[in-house]
């Protein structure tokens, strides 16, 4: 059930972001280009975390056609590769003492199973553990930046999940096996796709739990179906009829698809949600509120996330 009265939130709505740090995790394409864009044009300085620099440098590029001054910059990142993770955090925290803004939207979606070289199925790494990653290393920049301007609202997790969550996720997390290897079929690709995205949303209200007091909070959401070439290799049933869809939704566009990321980054209203699952354009969605309600759900993936992350070499909670 999608709660909540007042206006949806427009692009003219985010407020200016003078002095503001972010970054965006894949912001050189589809909605994560919309995110950085709109961020560096309120005045937000905006680090663009992906594996291409090349391909960064020409997102920055075109950015920059029409609005010359903004400040945006390439950040190295490989999800796939937890080690190289740490590199991230220790890059940026060596350019910037504070960080305001984490929007962790790049993903992959319904990809044939594959392991990373960390021995993880390549979605649950992709969408969720390796931002999980790098949100805790960046977790003490955000704790600067909440202490720094004295703001317990201003250092902000937004977490890009998917409705695919609720609609193709298990139950419940699959602790025994969370590369859910013995997935078979057409929809399995889905349904790893979709067990992902509940840990993305799950986490988010296990951080805000942990990290409120410090000025810290963080926020799952759903985009919409958002025009993008995620779904792009998927030749199932599922991933034609996503294309279609595509075609038809009033969320198709990139700039609507990154207005609830704006949204629950920068929207003075969005605190009272923190920690909840939202959907376009900036309302709580209380399906999710099965696990997010459940302080034991939200323990144990905590506690899980941080184990996998110990075992490759992570500290387990800043």
């Amino acid at each position: 059930m999608v709660c909540g009265s007042e206006e949806e939130f427009q692009i003219g709505n985010i407020p200016d972001l003078t002095g503001y740090v972010s970054i965006v995790t894949g912001g050189n394409a589809g909605i994560g280009y919309q995110t950085t864009l709109q961020l560096a044009k309120r005045g937000a300085r905006v680090y663009i975390a992906s594996r291409s620099k090349d391909r960064v440098d020409q997102a920055i590029a075109a950015m920059r056609k029409d609005e010359k001054g903004l400040d945006i910059s390439f950040l190295k990142l490989d999800l796939q590769d937890l080690q190289s993770i740490k590199c991230t955090v220790e890059e940026f925290l060596s350019k910037e003492t504070r960080l305001d803004i984490l929007i962790n939207n790049a993903g992959i979606m319904a990809c044939p199973f594959e392991l990373t070289k960390d021995g993880l199925e390549v979605q649950w790494q992709t969408c969720f553990l390796g931002h999980h990653a790098l949100t805790m290393g960046l977790l003490p920049a955000l704790s600067a930046a909440a202490l720094y301007h004295n703001n317990k609202t201003r250092a902000r997790i937004v977490n890009v999940s998917s409705d695919a969550g609720l609609l193709w996720g298990p139950k419940s997390i699959n602790y025994d096996d969370p590369n859910l290897t013995d997935l078979t079929g057409r929809t399995a690709p889905w349904r790893r796709y979709g067990h992902c995205k509940q840990a993305s949303i799950i986490i988010a209200k296990a951080i805000t739990d942990r990290y409120r007091t410090k000025g810290i909070t963080a926020y799952s959401l759903h985009p919409g179906i958002v025009q993008s070439n995620l779904q792009s290799h998927d030749n199932t049933i599922l991933g034609t009829l996503s294309r279609a869809a595509m075609k038809i939704s009033p969320t198709s566009s990139a700039v609507d698809g990154a207005r609830t990321s704006l949204y629950c980054a920068t929207s003075p209203r969005a605190i009272d949600s923190a920690g909840l699952y939202m959907v376009p354009f900036g309302k709580v969605d209380n399906r999710a509120n099965k696990w997010l309600n459940d302080p034991k759900a939200v323990d144990k993936l905590w506690e899980y996330a941080n184990n996998q992350l110990k075992n490759h070499g992570f500290p387990t909670e800043q």
